[in-house]
């Protein structure tokens, strides 16, 4: 692919000590003190890549607790030493130490260290690392989400990507939403293979995910919705698909709650066929992961 950008997931882990101070390194490939963390393997989800990261790179082993937030803007895109552009979905979860050495890793991380809020701020990070951390310290009430942003976009960024890699499973990254009416009925779209599904989509390069979903509903069921609350994000095995063209992927899906301000909804006719509501404790003929996506948010599953 050259050095084109692409949209990598990534887990970041922000490790708390005994006095509520946050743990940073300093990164060999940058030279500026970071958060411990790295790119989304196959296979995993963002709690066990965190996990790992944290282990590999800085000598502690950590459990991952609450979600802090995503982090998907083209605000937060990186430019790497070798040229390489990208734009990051990142999930940052705190997590606490339960055992390791803490002995860096020499290669990665040259350094780390607890700092304090007050401490932190004068440290050389950029602007995602820093705004993960401010995010910490202030014990936001709810995880944190880029407000939509979704320019125009030239053609469907995924398919693009697959001129490169053929149909080996690949992760891709999209949104869902939880839209309920006053008698607390989900809204659901038919899809083409004729499943019902939550509005949904992938993201595109340029967009935020929260933006990715605004887009979508408008797309594919004319509907103006407002992004509200990110439940949670949900991958791993179970999130396998291989669609009926054959490509194979890890499915990442940032699930949102989101309430329908606006629109004369009706279906597009290609991705949606049609539109409804439905008790969340009698669901219809769903896509399975969709299912597990509402099970979760009407349960408080994260």
């Amino acid at each position: 692919m050259g050095r084109r950008k692409v949209i990598l997931p990534y887990a970041t882990a922000l490790i708390r000590d005994e006095r509520g101070r946050l743990l940073f390194q300093r990164r060999a490939d940058f030279d500026w003190w970071g958060l411990p963390g790295g790119v989304l393997e196959i296979g995993e989800n963002f709690a066990e890549c965190a996990a790992r990261e944290s282990l590999e790179e800085t000598g502690w082993r950590v459990e991952p607790g609450r979600l802090v937030g995503v982090y998907s803007s083209p605000q937060y895109d990186v430019l790497y030493p070798n040229g390489d552009e990208v734009q990051q979905f990142t999930v940052a979860i705190e997590c606490r130490i339960v055992g390791g050495d803490g002995l860096p890793d020499g290669v990665e991380t040259l350094d780390h260290r607890f700092f304090s809020a007050g401490e932190f701020a004068s440290l050389d990070s950029p602007r995602w690392y820093r705004d993960m951390a401010r995010h910490w310290f202030a014990a936001l009430p709810a995880p944190y989400f880029d407000p939509p942003q979704s320019p125009p976009t030239d053609g469907n960024w995924w398919l693009d990507l697959r001129r490169f890699t053929g149909p080996q499973r690949l992760i891709t990254i999209g949104a869902g939403a939880i839209i309920r009416n006053e008698a607390g009925r989900v809204l659901l779209t038919l899809r083409r293979e004729g499943l019902w599904g939550i509005p949904a989509g992938l993201m595109e390069l340029g967009e935020s995910i929260s933006g990715t979903l605004a887009r979508e509903a408008k797309e594919e069921m004319n509907a103006e919705i407002a992004v509200r609350e990110l439940v949670g994000v949900f991958t791993g095995p179970d999130s396998f698909h291989t669609y009926a063209d054959g490509n194979e992927a890890q499915i990442v899906s940032a699930l949102f709650r989101a309430d329908l301000i606006g629109g004369d909804l009706r279906p597009d006719g290609d991705e949606t066929r049609d539109i409804g509501w439905f008790d969340p404790r009698a669901l219809p003929d769903m896509v399975d992961r969709h299912r597990k996506l509402v099970e979760a948010a009407v349960n408080g599953v994260k």
